[in-house]
């Protein structure tokens, strides 16, 4: 697995690292904690050391912090997680919460949504200026939001943003990107195979693109292909795809450190999802 420099953190993570959504959420199931356990253990045994939580997505925070006292000689890791409440006394609660359900470590705390994040944003500067955590980020999944992520950027408090971002879903490419790159913020790319509410159309529209005639770049489904064209297409950004099945985290790892796709297969990759 390659890894790539997260901005300004100077962190060495995975650049295709662990999303939690849906995948880490097993609440009510015995064996649940055990399964991310071992989904935890999948992943760093193949170098992906930045797994990304929320207090939305379930139980997955309760069954990372379940999982931590197992990992503790385990590689290095990074612990992400949100906050998404509008007002600052709920964010705060939030906040405390996930301290304790995860064990006390948060490493990344982002605003989820843009939640309150003129209120909020200045309190997570306090908690990264006392060291209860280590970066800030911003964060929201509909492009409407983009005028947001970009103000909250401009601040200065932001060290990561994460965004959409995928073959069919490239308007960060106008204007967050360029000013990531520059204001040296990392990138979390939160839907690197699919847009969120679309799922089956940029699958389908690549169907005229057999992944066997890209096999030397470790492609081997329509999945790993679109993590392969977001790797190709930009060296800054880190895809956080979910999966709860360890065999899918070894075909999406295997795109990892195999050559770049040259500039006419991004080319037509793209006029494929045009449609």
């Amino acid at each position: 697995m390659n890894h790539r420099t997260l901005g300004r953190t100077g962190w060495r993570v995975a650049e295709i690292s662990c999303g939690t959504y849906r995948t880490f959420d097993v609440a009510g199931h015995t064996w649940g904690p055990a399964q991310v356990l071992e989904l935890m253990r999948a992943n760093l045994a193949l170098g992906i050391n930045l797994f990304d939580s929320a207090p939305m997505y379930g139980a997955s925070e309760a069954n990372i912090g379940h999982a931590m006292p197992s990992l503790a000689q385990a590689e290095p890791f990074h612990v992400a997680t949100k906050v998404l409440q509008n007002d600052l006394a709920g964010a705060r609660r939030q906040i405390e919460n996930s301290f304790a359900v995860i064990g006390g470590r948060i490493d990344l705390l982002q605003i989820h949504n843009m939640a309150g994040w003129r209120e909020v944003l200045p309190y997570l500067d306090e908690l990264k200026a006392s060291g209860r955590i280590r970066a800030i980020g911003v964060t929201h999944y509909d492009p409407s939001a983009f005028g947001a992520i970009e103000q909250a950027m401009k601040t200065g408090l932001a060290d990561v943003i994460q965004i959409p971002y995928n073959i069919m879903e490239r308007g960060v490419e106008q204007r967050l990107l360029p000013l990531a790159r520059e204001m040296n913020l990392g990138v979390l790319v939160m839907t690197p195979i699919r847009p969120i509410f679309r799922k089956g159309e940029l699958l389908g529209r690549l169907r005229g693109v057999p992944p066997r005639e890209l096999a030397a770049h470790g492609v081997s489904d329509a999945g790993s292909l679109c993590l392969k064209y977001l790797l190709s297409k930009n060296p800054d950004v880190v895809l956080i795809p979910a999966t709860s099945r360890p065999e899918r985290v070894a075909s999406n790892a295997a795109v990892s450190g195999t050559p770049p796709f040259p500039p006419e297969i991004l080319q037509r990759l793209e006029r494929a999802a045009a449609g």
